[in-house]
Formats: C-alpha cells, structure tokens, sequence
C-alpha cells in the first residue's frame, strides 16, 4: 500500500485551518463565557470534534480529485494519486464515505447542533464537485459556497459545542472571515486557468482574467477588515477583537505578491499564495482565541 498517497489524497495541509477553527473557536467561546476551566476536562470532546471537521472537509478535498481526474492532468496536477493512478476512484470514495460517516457520528453523539453543521459541511462538499450541482463550474457561487463553508459556518459550528450557537459573535467574525474567504480562495484557481476554461469549469479567474481578478481581491480584502472595524465602532464586537487586524499584514504581503504576479509553486502543493490563505484563515481562529486568553493578564498588569 503506497502510503503517501493516501496521505496526499485528504490534501493535509488544506485540514489544518478547519482543526484549528473547532480547537481555538472552543477556547475562544470558552473564554468569552468565562468558563476556560472547562477546557481541559473537556479536551478530549474538543479533540475529536476538530478532527471530525478536518474530516468533513477531507470529504470534499477527496470528491474534488475524483471528479477532476482529467481536469488536474490538464493542469499539471498528474502528481496527485488518482491522476497518477497510484489510487483508484472507487477506492477514494469508499474513503471519503468513511470520513462523512466518521464526521457525522462523531457530530450527533455530541449534540445535534454540531452534528446538523457536520451534514452542512459534508453536502457543501459534495455539491460543490458533483453533478447535476458542480457548484464549481458556476461563476462566484463556486467561490461562494466556499466562502460559507469555510468562512462563515466554521465558528458558528465550534460555538455549538458549549455555547449558544444563536450569539453574535461567532456570526459576525464569522462573516468578516467568509469576506475575506470569497476573495483569497480563487488563489487555488490561479494556476489551474487552461484546464479549468478546457472543461467548462468558469471560475472567477477564468472568467475575469487573473489582472482584473486581483483588483476583486483586493477590495474583498479591504471590505472584510472595514467590517470587522465597523463591527467594533458600533459595539457589535468587543474591542478585544482588534489584534484580528494584525492578519491585515499577511493579507497585505499576500496582495503585493498577487498584484506583482510574484508567487511561486509552493512545496506543499498549488502555489505560495494558497498556502498563505490557508494559514491566515488559521490565524483568524488563533489570533481570536489568544487576545481572550491573555487580556485578563494584560488588565492585571496594566
């Protein structure tokens, strides 16, 4: 058995950012409802609880490979392991049902808010790669979809665990986050144009060039950080949100690059732009998470 292509299939790298969006989304509404000595004794339902999502979203990381088998051979992606032939579609399938029925178990034995959110996760998946939906061939409800599954929901979805999942707080960061989310997710298109346009699929940057796509960028960028400080002004979010403007630099070194068309591949796949996006919708969670954590310590001693 070729292990490292089972590996590459679930495409690690994209499942940190939903694991750190159950783990820190946890401390944060933990911290938040002043209840942080919950954590621990309850860590272990944490733990399962980011994997299950890791787990979802592997789903349609799967379902994508097994539906672009000739679309990724057009794109130079003959690397990855059903394109190459080293695992068979069948064979990917039958591990991608594992993991949405590993998620959703895992969902409703913790209750039925999270559980109802794993379904969510898993359909977005599916509908995004199969058809008659193949969200992914419709202009911007492709990146849309995307942008509520991996922006908006993950939050609302940690929140579920132990809190009220009707607060505000996790929608509305949620909401700065799916902003940000509908902008930087066409960077995992921007080397993918020729195949892309060969098969029908109209992605933003297919249909809007990559030079008139960075300007969109750009100004979703800019719009997702002015909600988040509108958020602030009106009191909506607590002002112990503002570290989140920090990610404001990443995103910043992230437009340069796009606007120069200075990136390159990157070592763990696609190229360094998407592995930027990725690690900054990770910092969303864990910026959010330590600001709380540390400013009873910042009060004490300042």
């Amino acid at each position: 058995m070729d292990l490292k292509a089972w590996f590459m299939l679930v495409r690690p790298f994209t499942l940190i950012a939903p694991f750190m969006a159950i783990m820190f989304g946890c401390i944060l509404q933990l911290a938040i409802y002043g209840e942080m000595a919950y954590f621990w004794s309850n860590f272990s339902i944490i733990l399962i609880a980011s994997v299950a999502l890791a787990a979802a979203q592997a789903v349609g990381q799967i379902m994508n490979q097994v539906e672009d088998v000739e679309i990724d051979r057009a794109n130079g992606k003959d690397y990855r392991p059903i394109a190459s032939g080293r695992i068979t579609t069948e064979s990917a399938q039958i591990l991608a049902w594992v993991f949405a029925i590993f998620a959703i178990l895992v969902g409703f034995s913790i209750n039925i808010y999270y559980g109802s959110f794993m379904v969510i996760f898993i359909l977005s998946g599916i509908l995004y790669n199969i058809e008659p939906f193949r969200l992914k061939k419709r202009l911007w409800v492709n990146t849309g979809s995307l942008a509520l599954s991996r922006g908006l929901l993950p939050l609302p979805a940690a929140w579920s665990l132990f809190g009220n999942v009707t607060d505000a707080e996790p929608w509305l960061i949620g909401s700065v986050m799916a902003i940000w989310v509908l902008g930087w997710q066409n960077t995992k298109d921007i080397t993918d144009v020729e195949g892309d346009r060969k098969y029908g699929m109209m992605t933003p940057v297919v249909y809007h060039g990559i030079e008139h796509l960075s300007w969109i960028i750009t100004a979703l960028s800019f719009l997702s950080f002015f909600l988040l400080a509108l958020y602030i002004k009106m009191g909506l979010l607590s002002s112990d949100m503002y570290p989140l403007f920090i990610l404001a630099i990443p995103t910043a070194w992230m437009t340069y690059k796009l606007l120069k068309m200075r990136f390159e591949r990157s070592s763990l796949e696609n190229n360094e732009l998407w592995a930027g996006f990725y690690l900054t919708l990770a910092g969303f969670y864990i910026i959010a998470a330590a600001t709380y954590l540390i400013q009873p310590y910042i009060t004490l001693f300042g």
